[in-house]
């Protein structure tokens, strides 16, 4: 099958070539009849090269800016989106206690758990990840914004958190693979071919995964703690369904700027924990 053209192949060239000189992109266009050195020209060729096969922008350059803050990516995690901010910004929200507890499973890169480390310094933060290579992605990142030491990573499945978390945390953080095993290959290359399958399909119906994480929430949350999870587009039935299923209450749905269903965040059963302020 042939390989899709890359969108914009200037523009692209362009910013690549800016990011070899250290230039924003009107420095390379400005600069246009200069000649590179040897050095700069081949790793520029690389860059295109790799391209070219839809690597995605973000591993070529191994940056990615999530929450105002720059985190380190390439083909061992998930490259960070926009709309997963959308978990951090309802956990901030939920106005947690000073040194409350919050668990991210799933982490990947770590974005969620670091952003909210950055965000409030005062909390406990605790990171999961099946991958150990993702892992270490996180830690590095989390030693780049100084959180590091106020986070505690485990290599651990979402299903099979470390037992001492279990009853300890004020609020349970994901964004769970959602895409669909006849998804899959309609996806876009940069995504299909080289972002890692196991963090974005949980099986053949893409709900899987909010199952496993409202039961695991449900073991980790104090009473009246809470689940925030991400919500992939068309799975807000399925992921309310889960976290009813699991027990989970006080189901509230978080729209995007589209006004797209785009997070999940629910309850553990609490009888005397007043009602969240809305």
């Amino acid at each position: 099958m042939a390989r899709a053209a890359v969108p914009d192949p200037r523009r692209e060239a362009e910013i690549l070539l800016g990011f070899v000189l250290g230039k924003d992109r009107g420095g390379v266009v400005a600069r246009r009849p200069d000649p590179l050195d040897d050095a700069s020209s081949a790793r520029f060729e690389a860059l295109l090269a790799r391209r070219e096969t839809r690597e995605p922008f973000q591993y070529l350059t191994g940056e990615q800016e999530f929450m105002g803050l720059s985190f380190r990516v390439d083909a061992r995690v998930l490259v960070p989106r926009p709309e997963t901010e959308g978990v951090v910004i309802a956990a901030l929200g939920l106005g947690l206690p000073p040194s409350a507890s919050v668990a991210d499973l799933g982490t990947g890169s770590g974005c969620i758990a670091i952003a909210l480390a950055v965000a409030r310094p005062d909390l406990r933060l605790f990171a999961l990840d099946l991958s150990e290579s993702a892992l270490a992605v996180a830690r590095d990142n989390a030693k780049r914004h100084g959180a590091a030491g106020r986070i505690v990573f485990a290599h651990a499945d979402l299903v099979a958190p470390p037992v001492e978390w279990e009853g300890r945390m004020d609020a349970v953080l994901s964004n769970p693979p959602y895409i669909a095993e006849d998804e899959w290959t309609g996806l876009e290359p940069e995504v299909r071919d080289h972002e890692p399958r196991q963090a974005l399909v949980p099986g053949p119906t893409g709900l899987e995964a909010y199952g496993r994480a409202a039961v695991t929430a449900l073991r980790l949350l104090r009473p009246g703690g809470h689940l925030v999870v991400e919500l992939g587009f068309k799975r807000e039935a399925g992921a309310k369904e889960a976290a009813i299923r699991a027990g989970l209450t006080h189901l509230e749905t978080v729209p995007d700027l589209r006004g797209i269903p785009r997070v999940l965040v629910a309850r553990k059963g609490c009888p005397l924990c007043p009602a969240r302020a809305k």
